[in-house]
């Protein structure tokens, strides 16, 4: 179940099966749904990706181990 606001119904619950698309991005997960009432929707959902600094040679930096 997902909590969405559509703009002809307002606040709603809709299942897995109104789900069309979830894209990953930097804001987020980005959920393309369609209402119970069958306008389409979408919104942002969960965490901002965490910036993980790069060294082009090693790759990502991880933390260490015992830290």
């Amino acid at each position: 179940m997902l909590d969405i606001h559509c703009a002809d119904c307002g606040r709603v619950l809709i299942g897995s099966r109104q789900i069309i698309s979830m894209t990953s991005t930097d804001e987020g997960i980005r959920v393309a749904y369609v209402c119970s009432c069958g306008r389409p929707g979408a919104e942002t959902t969960g965490r901002r990706r965490r910036h993980v600094p790069t060294n082009p040679v090693t790759g990502p930096r991880t933390r260490a181990a015992n830290a």
